[in-house]
């Protein structure tokens, strides 16, 4: 699943290509997804230009001209094609395209990706928005008997978080991910609290610097994760990496992490 330094080299690629262009067409050949009639949806952005395009969680957001926000969720198993492409393309959920000739496909192996006509607003805070604050997140902590893995990837808590990058974080500040949320001390959530947009954004410019946008869409390098990377065993100072498990994912960690 992409997350939020993937999704945001994503959106400022689409923003690169595309912004200032009018949607000259869009299908939908899965439709099950959908959380409005197709014929409404098309009649909403039909020959709108597309203004700006940004991420809300975990989610794409393409600002149009008239008003209307189309949200795109890739889901667990979803992929992002620019388009046109070499490349055969599979199982796709929608297209769009716009009036300079290019395009973006959406495809899900699993059916799960979303197009989301005027997404709503949950009024969760995204983890690198202004409403994400030093006392939010020490309210969520210290209310909670969780993991706080758990918490940190609760999209009804935080939105952006996902199973990798809070490895990588919790790695960065050396808390284990499982320790018990309520009992992480105070001057270690504000290192928690700095830590994300340090690692988040770390990770976007990592990405960036590749240049390729084919590349960047594949979503498949991963030397810019120095802990949560089924390539390493060990860390950068040779500690050795564990993984475990949290529900049903998987968790990178070492023995450092001090658990609370």
């Amino acid at each position: 699943m992409p997350e939020i330094p993937e999704l945001n080299v994503i959106a400022k690629t689409l923003q690169e290509y595309f912004k200032g262009e009018k949607i000259n067409k869009i299908e939908f050949p899965w439709t099950k997804k959908l959380n409005v009639p197709e014929d409404e949806f098309r009649e909403a952005v039909k020959g709108a230009v597309l203004k700006k395009v940004d991420r809300d969680g975990k989610e794409i957001q393409f600002h149009l001209d008239n008003g209307n926000v189309i949200g795109i969720h890739l889901m667990l198993t979803g992929k992002m094609y620019l388009l046109p492409t070499d490349e055969k393309i599979s199982n796709p959920i929608f297209n769009i395209m716009f009036s300079n000739g290019g395009g973006i496909c959406v495809t899900d192996n699993m059916g799960q990706a979303r197009s989301i006509l005027n997404p709503e607003s949950t009024g969760i805070p995204d983890v690198l928005s202004n409403h994400f604050t030093l006392s939010y997140l020490a309210s969520l902590l210290s209310n909670s008997n969780s993991k706080i893995k758990q918490i940190l990837t609760d999209q009804n808590k935080i939105k952006g978080l996902g199973n990798a990058y809070v490895d990588e974080i919790l790695w960065n500040v050396k808390i284990s991910p499982f320790s018990i949320s309520k009992r992480v001390p105070d001057d270690k959530v504000k290192e928690l609290f700095d830590a994300i947009p340090e690692i988040t954004n770390a990770a976007s410019q990592a990405i960036e610097q590749r240049q390729d946008p084919e590349d960047i869409f594949a979503m498949k390098n991963k030397e810019h994760r120095f802990v949560h990377n089924s390539k390493l065993t060990h860390t950068m100072d040779g500690e050795e990496i564990i993984i475990g498990k949290i529900g049903q994912s998987k968790t990178y960690y070492t023995e450092s992490q001090i658990q609370y």
